[in-house]
């Protein structure tokens, strides 16, 4: 109990919310005999379902019980589309629930009702069947939903058809746009057809200029080149003197198709159809020369070398690798082949005094092979008494381990540049 002023005030309890039951134990009003019941029972049922379903179905839920009284009911499911498509709550959860109580069993009309309905106070008229309000709700829906499904189905229409074109292809998109940048080109021959030919316009005619404004390169120059060549063609063979004997069909139909322009008018034609396939030339030229080269992607040593085999170790002469990133930029390279005792040198043929790690300087790898050096120079040597050499050769100098294979009185042979899984790589020098 709270005081003020005196005054006792009642706190209010708070409204506990209405259970509802799990959906899985959902079980909805019986309608079974409601044909006999009284107008009284009638109307508790009423209100006892009206209650049920509000309180435990969604409103969606109760929206698809009147769906499936349409499909039961001789609508369509386009009827239906349209009643989906409505915008205002034509149909709504009223409309849903008593779709459900009729697809249950209850009666659509009850005369019983009808009368006790009258006998109350308050009440005016007869009550209607339900399937006459759900009716009347749904024919409102179907006529105002019509509208947006018919717009909705030419908008898709619309859509299929403009997916159902073939779209242009690389090459005609690229035809379509060097098109395009020759109308600085083409407004200039109207302009020369117009002033009836004009000699002197020829001078200030520039279209590699007209070319590199409207941003034309190389493959634009290609295309542009085949639309006039004909031109030039037309125009050399017209200007060239053929003796009036040796003028076949095709000639004479040429100088009657051009018979309007003067031997200098046709002289400067060509000249300005040849001043276009040469822009193209020059436009082609420079697109050449201003590309930018393809930028190399440069691997680390360790990509280099991921796909070399070589021996890690060797327990019968105490012998381990190196790591085979060290081989890159290297300038000596030291293996032995543990299967035939032959240990081999292999000198850089371009060498990087300063150890900048230039590239195409020192030794390097290709798959399984070294590549990069000197093949006169590099050599490989058999071992005769392992277990005297290798242990010298363990954390030596450039200096010692040349000059102790250099020691060893065997024949010299070429070394090949591959490495397999029988190598052990010794020793990688730098400097």
């Amino acid at each position: 109990m709270a005081r003020l002023a005196g005054i006792k005030i009642k706190k209010k309890k708070a409204r506990l919310p209405s259970e509802r039951i799990r959906k899985g134990s959902l079980n909805d009003p019986d309608w079974t005999g409601a044909d006999g019941w009284s107008g009284k029972e009638y109307h508790d049922k009423r209100q006892a379902s009206t209650s049920y379903y509000y309180q435990n179905y969604k409103a969606s839920d109760l929206l698809d019980f009147a769906f499936t009284w349409m499909l039961n009911n001789e609508y369509t499911k386009q009827d239906i589309k349209c009643v989906k498509a409505a915008k205002s709550q034509s149909i709504s959860a009223v409309t849903g629930y008593y779709c459900r109580m009729l697809t249950m069993g209850c009666p659509d009309e009850h005369l019983a009702w009808n009368a006790y309905w009258e006998s109350l106070p308050g009440t005016a008229g007869t009550p209607k069947p339900i399937s006459e309000f759900i009716k009347k709700r749904i024919s409102n829906a179907i006529d105002e939903g019509k509208t947006f499904v018919a717009e909705t189905e030419r908008l898709a229409a619309q859509e299929a058809k403009m997916n159902s074109r073939p779209k242009p292809t690389i090459q005609e998109l690229l035809h379509q746009s060097a098109m395009q940048m020759t109308d600085e080109i083409e407004d200039f021959l109207d302009s020369w057809v117009n002033s009836k030919y004009d000699v002197t316009m020829v001078k200030d005619f520039t279209p590699d200029a007209m070319l590199r404004k409207a941003g034309a390169k190389q493959a634009h120059s290609r295309i542009i080149r085949k639309v006039y060549e004909a031109s030039v063609a037309e125009f050399a063979e017209l200007v060239t003197k053929v003796a009036k004997d040796d003028k076949d069909d095709m000639r004479l139909q040429l100088e009657e198709g051009y018979d309007h322009m003067s031997k200098a008018q046709q002289k400067v034609g060509l000249e300005i159809y040849r001043k276009i396939t040469n822009a193209c030339d020059i436009v082609e030229a420079e697109s050449k020369v201003n590309r930018k080269p393809r930028k190399v992607r440069i691997k680390s040593p360790e990509d280099l070398v991921k796909k070399l085999k070589f021996k890690q170790s060797d327990a019968e002469y105490g012998l381990g690798s190196i790591t085979p990133a060290d081989i890159i930029y290297a300038r000596v390279l030291v293996v032995f082949n543990t299967r035939n005792r032959k240990i081999g040198t292999y000198y850089a043929s371009n060498v990087d005094p300063m150890g900048l790690q230039r590239d195409g300087s020192g030794l390097s790898v290709k798959g399984t092979t070294i590549t990069g050096y000197d093949e006169e120079k590099s050599l490989q040597r058999t071992i005769r008494k392992p277990a005297e050499v290798l242990p010298e050769l363990k954390k030596s100098t450039r200096a010692k381990t040349e000059k102790l294979i250099q020691s060893l009185k065997t024949t010299e042979t070429k070394l090949n540049g591959r490495i397999n899984g029988e190598t052990i790589l010794i020793a990688a020098f730098n400097k």
